[in-house]
């Protein structure tokens, strides 16, 4: 019994050494409550960063309230302008660029989180540390394989598919065993115009120097994008994905929420994604169905490797931010990265994996199992960082889903690309 007593008591002052370390990294609540707000442009983990948001809120004295985006960008600027700055924003790396070299986000180099995987994968520019890596996503093939062994009846090993002409003879046994089209596109500018187009640069040979390349010879007006092999092989592989496409009927009306239940439900067997998506295919998932990820397979560059990086940023803001609010939204940082509760949101509530050494809770959902397998393989690649605020607005969207829809060539789409870089800079 004395033997039992004494290791309860082990046990307890371990917890207890572990929560005061912890709060020594977070800090004391707040005598008077702080109101702050948060940006986010993840509109998939809004209601779960909200919940995280009101439980830290509620142990340290800070109101968060939280608004969603699907333009970062130009929210940022609406709200700047207005004098309403968010302090929190989570952001892609094109936003961080901006703010930063306006001056109007805060350093967050002196933060701890910065020398356990913060700094090595978030943003820093100028050797500055201006975003906090949130979550780490690989643009991929979101795949049902119940629906597919059903059909070809021989387990799915994805690595089996290593080019454009593998991958066909695989939808066309899909088509001929009952699953008539099966993948999904989706019709957003998001997803289309700038994940997808993530390709173009990024498989140039697997590398940001080969991507970087690639973009100057454009720029100097030395190669077109339709004489390049790899924009040709990624568009052969868009041209598959809409021949086979569950919306190819009506493209552009496809609905968000409908192509999560195709794939949960079996009715297609790849959905043209990420990983961030789980939170949206989790409410139509079928008990026994089993779902994974794999590679897109283009038949050129980086062939066979998986795209994934840090995807999302968060910064704060010192422009409009007091000190005792910019003090709030980084004691806010630091719980969900060194705080039970705080861990348990990003990866169990939002469903992440994330950059941070000192997080040990494995991957919740069968996307991020998959993309932590291709991670542990060294199966993957990194996507360009720098490409303009409004690469997306201002040629990948509207002309990947003018393609989509029929209403431009491949020709007029590598021109598209072509005059965009004649007249952009790149923030390297």
């Amino acid at each position: 019994m004395k033997k039992f007593l004494s290791l309860l008591l082990a046990a307890v002052m371990l917890l207890s050494v572990a929560s005061v370390a912890m709060a020594d990294e977070v800090g004391e609540p707040f005598a008077n409550q702080v109101s702050i707000t948060l940006m986010n442009s993840k509109p998939e983990i809004t209601a779960a960063m909200q919940a995280a948001a009101d439980k830290f809120g509620a142990a340290y004295n800070v109101k968060i309230e939280i608004t969603e985006t699907s333009n970062p960008g130009e929210t940022l600027t609406t709200r700047y302008n207005s004098g309403d700055a968010p302090t929190i924003s989570v952001v892609d790396i094109a936003n961080v660029k901006d703010l930063a070299r306006e001056g109007k986000i805060a350093d967050l180099g002196d933060q701890p989180w910065a020398a356990i995987g913060g700094k090595d994968m978030g943003a820093v520019i100028n050797d500055v540390l201006y975003g906090m890596p949130l979550t780490i996503e690989a643009k991929a093939n979101l795949i049902n394989k119940t629906a597919i062994e059903k059909i070809t009846g021989e387990p799915f090993d994805p690595l089996k598919y290593q080019t454009k002409e593998d991958f066909e003879a695989l939808l066309k046994q899909l088509r001929e065993g009952g699953m008539e089209n099966p993948v999904i596109i989706n019709k957003e500018d998001w997803s289309i115009g700038s994940h997808f187009t993530q390709y173009f640069y990024g498989i140039q040979d697997g590398t940001i120097a080969g991507a970087e390349a690639f973009i100057e010879r454009v720029r100097a007006g030395e190669e077109k994008f339709i004489d390049n092999p790899v924009f040709n092989a990624c568009m052969d592989m868009f041209d598959l994905y809409m021949e086979y496409n569950i919306n190819k009927q009506d493209p552009l009306s496809a609905d968000y929420d409908l192509n999560a239940s195709y794939l949960a439900e079996g009715e297609a067997a790849f959905w043209i994604n990420g990983t961030w998506a789980w939170p949206n295919l989790a409410p139509f998932a079928v008990e026994g169905q089993e779902y994974s990820i794999m590679h897109m397979p283009v038949s050129a560059g980086a062939q066979g490797k998986l795209l994934a990086q840090a995807t999302k940023y968060i910064v704060v803001d010192k422009t409009y931010a007091s000190e005792e609010q910019q003090e709030a939204a980084k004691k806010f940082l630091n719980w969900l990265i060194y705080t039970a509760d705080g861990q348990n949101a990003m990866i169990n509530d939002c469903g992440m994996v994330t950059a941070f050494t000192n997080i040990e809770l494995p991957p919740s959902n069968p996307f991020n199992v998959g993309l932590k397998e291709y991670i542990d393989k060294g199966l993957t690649f990194e996507a360009v960082t720098y490409l303009p605020s409004d690469h997306r607005s201002a040629v990948g969207g509207a002309t990947m889903q003018a393609y989509l829809d029929g209403a431009k060539t491949r020709e007029e789409v590598g021109a598209a690309f072509d005059a965009y870089w004649a007249a952009h800079e790149v923030n390297y």
